[in-house]
């Protein structure tokens, strides 16, 4: 199996000193997909970036606001400071879409979300499967199961698959399958027989470039 990127970079790093870098609409259907869970609920969209995400969410919950670094992306419903500086249960639900592959520490990360949001959180990452966390301003990404249980160690965990961009989104519906069949596919004897079956089979069955998963608290 190739090896993981070891090498640290600051957070949200993304090559450039455009305010919009790494930022742009490309996760939207993520958040369109997102938006089911936030109905009526309070949510932080963390990492929202320019806002284009925090918008829609801003659609479907009784109030979104957004946590950012970068004090250009500053607005009337976006906090720029650390997580650390944010309230305890301010929030019902937190929203994190492709961000823990930029931060140094994701426990951290992932306990500061936790600690935040009263009731779940919902996040997406790209699936290292697919990847291999080839894009240099990721700090490391995760296989299905490497996301599935670090994540259960906050909470009850529904694991969703989709496109990079979130325009199609599937339930992983059996997960030890879903963990097996991405092993094959990295493992050299199986990867070109799992990646020649990969285009063939329905949407719904294929492994995907992306990883999300719901997090319950309840």
């Amino acid at each position: 199996m190739p090896e993981r990127s070891t090498k640290l970079e600051p957070v949200r790093s993304c090559g450039d000193e455009s305010v919009d870098a790494g930022r742009g609409p490309g996760q939207l259907g993520w958040y369109e997909f997102a938006r089911r869970f936030v109905k009526g609920k309070s949510v932080l969209d963390v990492g929202c970036g320019t806002g284009k995400g925090l918008d829609l969410l801003a659609s479907s919950a009784a109030l979104a606001e957004g946590q950012d670094l970068d004090e250009r992306l500053a607005r009337q419903n976006v906090r720029i400071a650390p997580l650390e500086a944010i309230p305890s249960g301010s929030y019902d639900i937190a929203v994190s879409i492709d961000v823990i592959e930029h931060v140094q520490d994701p426990k951290s990360f992932l306990g500061q979300l936790k600690r935040i949001a009263r009731q779940s959180i919902f996040l997406s990452t790209p699936n290292w499967t697919a990847s291999r966390c080839q894009w240099p301003f990721h700090l490391r990404e995760y296989t299905p199961q490497e996301f599935y249980e670090e994540l259960s160690q906050y909470g009850k965990v529904t694991l969703f698959k989709g496109t990079s961009d979130g325009s199609k989104v599937f339930p992983v519906k059996y997960p030890r399958l879903h963990f097996l069949q991405n092993r094959l596919r990295v493992f050299h004897a199986t990867a070109f027989a799992t990646r020649c079956l990969n285009v063939i089979l329905p949407a719904r069955s294929r492994i995907h470039s992306s990883n999300a998963a719901w997090v319950s608290f309840e």
